[in-house]
């Protein structure tokens, strides 16, 4: 009896989970009829067509050479693929292996005008994808001349309203100015979430921060008020590139169209630093620094930061130096405090005097209570947080239903 390999896709979780069974019920009918014995079944659960950014299908490609079936059966040919390059490039795999590709609501048989009809249909499929995207694009330019939420993820410190416009959600706009205040005294992308993580914030998905997060933060335009829409374009698997930006005239910015987080002038500021600290390529440092960001300037209260000086020694060789100095003052006309303090006195100095504190018996109280009360604070605005997150995801929920919903009406 031949063998069949079965394969099923719908493109968006929002569709019924009996899109997949109906189009195996067809498959397997199909089968029957037909005499062929469908070994395995291979689907994939809200993935589009025209990427080839599937788990399930590449995993039924790599196994065709180890099941060696008769016949790849789909329901339609958009099943299998939306994209004429990808359709070709697969069905030659299929090929390689004496396979047939076969879609069983649309079996054009062996004539030779099958390939005339196959190709047509799939010319169909790949005109449909296109012109649907180009119309969702048409509305959401729309939206964003509006400066209205174009779908995605929000943004930390924002909520989408009724009518899909950004409005300040105060408890996580806290955390994004901290975040921008913290990156304008000279903390790193990581000293910064290591201060977020401690005081048990999260980022919108729920997660902790991280460097990658700290960046894209200090990066959005939308904390200082500017509405962007279409600014990165989208790889050939359908995902966005961060790290390109389109062409200015492609690129919809609208100025004080969302609520500012932070004034101009300090995203601006931030914005000077990461530029300067991007040009100047940072090299991974070997020496740790332990009181960065926390070391403070008693002339202008600007953060101390490391650095090193390599000096001649007494027998002619050379020997690095280890020194904190006030960020400011390392820009010219920054800070007239330009004195640099040598690390290991320093770092000694400090650490001898917290050892002093924290096993000083007389302390133990006072440092249980405030260790306690952090706790107590920690765990407050993590209930607060998981309040405002159920609440999120039940207007989400209802929007989604509501969008769909007008989807099915047309």
């Amino acid at each position: 009896m031949p063998k069949a390999v079965a394969y099923a896709r719908f493109s968006t979780d929002k569709q019924r989970e009996e899109s997949i069974q109906a189009q195996l019920r067809a498959i397997h009918e199909y089968a029957a009829k037909n005499g062929i014995e469908v070994v395995k079944e291979y689907c994939d659960e809200g993935k589009s067509a025209t990427s080839d950014d599937r788990p399930a299908f590449q995993q039924m490609i790599a196994e065709l050479k180890l099941l060696r079936p008769d016949f790849v059966l789909v329901h339609k040919l958009d099943r299998f693929a939306r994209d004429r390059f990808d359709a070709a490039i697969y069905r030659r795999e299929i090929q390689k292996v004496g396979a047939k590709l076969i879609a069983v609501e649309q079996d054009f048989g062996d004539a030779p005008e099958s390939i005339l009809l196959e190709s047509l249909v799939e010319g169909m499929a790949e005109y449909y994808s296109k012109n649907l995207a180009r119309e969702v694009m048409k509305g959401m330019k729309e939206n964003a001349y509006k400066a209205k939420f174009n779908g995605g993820w929000v943004p930390l410190g924002y909520d989408i309203d009724a009518e899909g416009r950004y409005v300040l959600n105060e408890s996580e706009a806290k955390i994004v100015r901290l975040i921008f205040e913290l990156a304008a005294n000279g903390y790193s992308y990581s000293k910064i979430a290591d201060k977020l993580n401690a005081r048990g914030y999260k980022t919108k998905r729920g997660r902790p921060f991280g460097r990658n997060s700290i960046h894209e933060i200090l990066r959005n335009e939308k904390y200082a008020g500017v509405y962007v829409f279409n600014e990165t374009p989208k790889k050939v698997a359908g995902k966005r590139n961060n790290r390109i930006k389109k062409p200015e005239n492609e690129i919809i910015r609208i100025e004080g169209a969302v609520p500012a987080i932070v004034p101009k002038e300090l995203f601006n500021r931030v914005q000077e630093m990461m530029d300067r600290r991007k040009m100047t390529a940072p090299r991974k440092a070997s020496t740790v620094y332990i009181l960065t960001g926390i070391l403070r300037c008693g002339e202008c209260g600007s953060a101390m930061t490391g650095q090193s000086i390599t000096k001649a020694g007494k027998n002619g060789g050379k020997r690095k130096y280890y020194y904190y100095m006030c960020s400011r003052a390392k820009r010219a006309g920054g800070c007239q405090h330009t004195r640099q303090h040598p690390k290991e006195k320093v770092e000694g100095y400090i650490l001898n005097a917290i050892e002093e504190q924290v096993t000083n018996i007389k302390n133990l109280p006072v440092l249980a209570d405030r260790l306690w009360g952090e706790i107590q604070r920690i765990n407050a605005g993590r209930d607060r947080d998981a309040v405002e997150l159920r609440k999120q995801l039940r207007e989400t929920e209802e929007a989604l239903e509501n969008y769909f919903a007008a989807i099915e009406k047309g």
